[in-house]
C-alpha cells in the first residue's frame, strides 16, 4: 500500500537476540519478534488452535463465504486454510508486518496497514461475509478497542459476521496449586503491569462487551480452557496440552522480552531466569495448568 514504504517496513532491529520489526519498535505498535523462532511459533498455535476448535476455522454458519477479512494476519497459516478450503472467496490479510508465507493461493492478497488506524478508510464498508481478528492484543492501543470492534462490524456485510479470538495470559491451574510465588505467576504480573499503561492485557474478556457495545447481534463467547502439557486423562485433551506445551514456552519469551525489558527494567538476565523458571513450571504436570482461550462472534444486522 502507498502508505507504507516496503522498505522500511522490512527493516529489522536486534533486541536480546531477537528480531523485531524496527517500524514497530519505534512506532510502539507490535512489539513481538519477527524471527524464526516466532514464525515457527505462530505455525504450532495455529495447528494447536486447530484441533482446541475441532478444525473449525470459523463458528458462524457461513455456508459458501466469498469475501474474507483476516485482520493480523501473522504467518498467513488461517487465512492461507481459509483460500484454500473455500476457492472461490476472496480473501484478503492485514498486518504491519510482510511476513513471507509458506504457500500464497491465487484468491489471497496480503495488504500492509496498521490496525490501530481506522479500517473503513482503507477496505470495502459492507462487503464481508466474515472479519476475523485473531491474537492481536499486544498490538492493539487500549483506547483503540471500540473504534476498532465498530470497523470490523462496518466492514462487515448486512448479515455477516465478525469472529475474534484472544488469550487470557493468566495462566491457571485446575488444582489450584499454582500460587502468586509461582514464576508463572510472577510473569503475568510484570507482563500486566508494562502493558496496561496503554494496551489491555485482559481484552480476552472484554471482547463480548465490546462487540454489544459496537452493534453487533446474537453475540455468542466461548471460553475454552487450553491445556498446557499432557496432564489431562482424556486423549484428546492430552494430545492438545502437548502440543500447545511447546507454543506456550516460546510464547513466555516472544510475548515479554520486549515489554519486560524496555518498560519494566529487566535486564536480559533477570528476564531470561523468570522466563527459564516458567517455563520449567510450564512442564510441572502436577500444577495441572491451562490457558484462557476466549472466541467471541457476532452478527451484523441486515437493516
Amino acid at each position: 500500500m502507498s502508505e507504507y514504504d516496503l522498505d522500511e517496513t522490512r527493516a529489522t532491529v536486534t533486541i536480546h537476540d531477537r528480531t523485531f520489526q524496527k517500524y514497530s519498535i519505534d512506532h510502539t505498535i507490535y512489539c513481538i519478534p519477527i524471527d524464526q523462532d516466532e514464525r515457527q511459533r505462530l505455525y504450532d498455535q495455529h495447528a494447536v488452535i486447530q484441533d482446541l476448535f475441532g478444525g473449525r476455522l470459523f463458528f458462524p454458519r457461513i455456508i459458501y463465504p466469498r469475501k474474507v477479512l483476516d485482520c493480523g494476519y501473522g504467518r498467513g497459516s488461517w487465512a492461507v486454510a481459509v483460500a484454500q478450503q473455500y476457492e472461490n472467496c476472496r480473501v484478503t490479510g492485514i498486518d504491519i508486518y510482510p511476513m513471507p508465507l509458506d504457500e500464497d493461493p491465487e484468491n489471497l492478497e496480503l495488504t500492509l496497514y496498521d490496525l490501530n488506524d481506522p479500517l473503513i478508510d482503507e477496505y470495502d464498508m459492507n462487503s464481508y461475509d466474515l472479519v476475523h481478528s485473531r491474537f492481536v492484543g499486544p498490538g492493539i492501543h487500549r483506547n483503540r478497542w471500540p473504534s476498532y470492534v465498530k470497523d470490523l462490524r462496518r466492514l462487515a456485510k448486512p448479515g455477516g459476521w465478525v469472529q475474534m479470538v484472544e488469550y487470557y495470559l493468566n495462566i491457571q491451574s485446575y488444582n489450584g496449586r499454582l500460587t502468586d510465588a509461582h514464576a508463572l505467576s510472577k510473569w503475568y504480573s510484570k507482563y500486566v503491569e508494562a502493558m496496561q499503561r496503554d494496551r489491555d492485557p485482559r481484552i480476552g474478556r472484554q471482547l463480548e462487551q465490546h462487540m454489544r457495545n459496537a452493534g453487533l447481534k446474537d453475540v455468542t463467547t466461548k471460553k475454552y480452557d487450553l491445556h498446557i502439557g499432557p496432564w489431562s486423562q482424556d486423549p484428546r485433551e492430552r494430545a492438545i496440552g502437548q502440543k500447545n506445551l511447546d507454543n506456550i514456552s516460546e510464547l513466555l519469551d516472544s510475548q515479554a522480552i520486549w515489554p519486560l525489558t524496555a518498560r519494566c527494567g529487566m535486564t536480559e538476565d533477570e528476564f531470561s531466569t523468570l522466563t527459564d523458571q516458567a517455563r520449567e513450571e510450564a512442564g510441572n504436570m502436577s500444577l495441572k495448568l491451562y490457558i484462557p482461550v476466549y472466541v467471541v462472534y457476532g452478527r451484523k444486522s441486515t437493516r
